[in-house]
């Protein structure tokens, strides 16, 4: 049921037959809603993008808060929001059933602040050094008291350390504590800048990769099937394509029967075509 709020000429909130109406953000949005059918290869690939770029998204809500936080402003959009578009357009690799994150292109903020230089990251003794050029200065995007902003994933266990205006650019330096076990798992490492006034902030910065990259156990036996599946069909398209031009050397009247050659020869052409789709030549 939908209410008009407005009296029966003004717009309505609710539902009314399969269209939602709602307000987002002083704005009246409405969507039509159905049944869904069975998805498509496109449909399953794109749940499958939304599903690794929420998953990855966990536990980042106030580092992307306030890294998406001026770009969302006067829009109908949140920063969750833009945090997801850009990932799902820029920062997955893969083909489904295979999407993964690509650490290297991910986002979490949007903004014009200068990005420190010289930005180094080395795993130490109880937790993770990180260094910067300290310098500053007026009207080129760079004040001394800029804050901090940190974030180190760990993919393995899906688990997040946010550490917001976590130090200054003028200290050039900052030290995150970890746990033993936390110290040696894979991490991947993000910062950026944000103004002590909240007027500003920078992109964000991949600081880069510790303890190796890691790759889910799920997606390893989907690659491992893929590439074994492969061979099988290189393996079995090798067998038949000898075995067809060896036939076709023959005279007619040489050759296996007429059935047992025309199955041959089906299952030859059906697997040139696939084997030149794959690679990409006309059939």
């Amino acid at each position: 049921m939908a209410i008009a709020k407005n009296g029966p000429h003004g717009w309505s909130s609710g539902k009314l037959g399969n269209v939602v109406s709602y307000m987002l953000r002083g704005q009246l949005v409405q969507r039509t809603i159905g049944k869904s059918g069975k998805p498509s290869l496109k449909q399953q690939a794109n749940h499958q993008a939304m599903a690794v770029t929420t998953r990855f998204l966990s536990h980042l809500s106030e580092f992307v808060n306030n890294g998406f936080d001026l770009e969302a402003r006067g829009t109908i959009r949140n920063q969750h929001n833009m945090a997801v578009s850009y990932i799902k357009k820029n920062a997955l690799q893969g083909e489904y059933p295979n999407i993964s994150i690509d650490y290297a292109k991910v986002q979490l903020s949007k903004g014009r602040l200068a990005i420190p230089k010289d930005l180094r990251m080395e795993k130490v003794a109880g937790g993770i050094q990180i260094s910067w050029a300290p310098n500053h200065y007026l009207g080129e995007g760079a004040q001394y008291d800029d804050c901090l902003q940190l974030a180190v994933c760990f993919p393995e266990k899906g688990k997040k350390k946010v550490e917001l205006n976590f130090s200054k650019r003028e200290l050039g330096t900052a030290f995150l504590p970890l746990e033993p076990e936390e110290l040696e798992r894979s991490m991947e490492v993000y910062l950026f800048l944000r103004a002590a006034n909240h007027d500003s902030v920078s992109d964000t910065v991949y600081l880069g990769n510790l303890n190796g990259s890691y790759e889910s156990p799920a997606i390893t036996e989907i690659r491992e099937n893929q590439q074994a599946k492969a061979l099988m069909f290189k393996s079995r398209f090798e067998q038949v394509k000898e075995q067809y031009k060896s036939q076709l050397k023959l005279k007619p009247e040489e050759r296996m029967a007429k059935k047992p050659f025309r199955n041959l020869e089906k299952e030859y052409l059906v697997l040139m075509a696939r084997w030149s789709s794959e690679q990409g030549r006309p059939g």
